[in-house]
């Protein structure tokens, strides 16, 4: 979910930083965590990692992580946990929806396809909350949001059809704004901005 992130962003914008901070953490965690079972592998992806004031030369000299430091919060559960949960339960169906439309050709990838999801609170507001990072979540080129009848009961409804607009040579994504920018014609709103913040660094 993160590579679209790490490829189009500019170097220096808040998004791919924190998305790399964020893999930092979870390969620090994770490389100690499996130590004891990949020693040699282990060993040789902690001499990449980098090197911070206090960290023990060796995999095998330092402690394995603490709950706080694996979930930023401590061993219980948070209102995040429950988001994240309930999120990822939505991108499952997204996801069932998409292999449906490419398995009868309709698209051939999740980038060709624009998503429309109905569903009842309080599922819905959730995905409201979250509407703009949707479809990084889904990898779509775009998402739809409708509140559905019921009480939150129901199912998440899915929908996909063809994206509008034609193919962003940068990101891949689909926009009915590429072109927009002459002096990147062949690119997306979203690249162009970004062209412009990497040339004027």
């Amino acid at each position: 979910m993160l590579k679209d992130r790490l490829y189009i962003s500019a170097p220096k914008s808040q998004g791919r930083r924190s998305a790399q901070t964020a893999i930092w953490k979870i390969g620090e965690a994770l490389v100690r965590l499996l130590a004891p079972i990949m020693s040699f592998t282990c060993e040789e992806i902690w001499q990449y990692l980098p090197q911070t004031a206090g960290r023990e030369e060796s995999v095998h000299l330092a402690s394995f992580p603490s709950p706080e430091e694996i979930t930023a919060q401590g061993s219980s559960k948070s209102k995040s946990d429950e988001d994240w949960n309930t999120l990822r339960s939505v991108r499952d169906d997204v996801l069932k929806a998409l292999e449906e439309a490419r398995n009868i050709k309709l698209i051939g990838t999740g980038l060709e396809a624009q998503v429309h999801v109905i569903a009842a609170d309080p599922v819905y507001a959730l995905l409201e909350r979250y509407q703009a990072q949707l479809r990084y979540l889904f990898i779509v080129s775009s998402v739809g949001l409708t509140e559905g009848p019921g009480n939150g009961t129901g199912s998440v409804h899915v929908e996909v059809k063809k994206a509008d607009g034609q193919k962003c040579e940068r990101c891949w994504n689909y926009s009915t704004r590429v072109g927009e920018d002459k002096n990147y014609p062949t690119v997306c709103e979203r690249c162009s901005a970004v062209l412009k913040e990497i040339e004027g660094a």
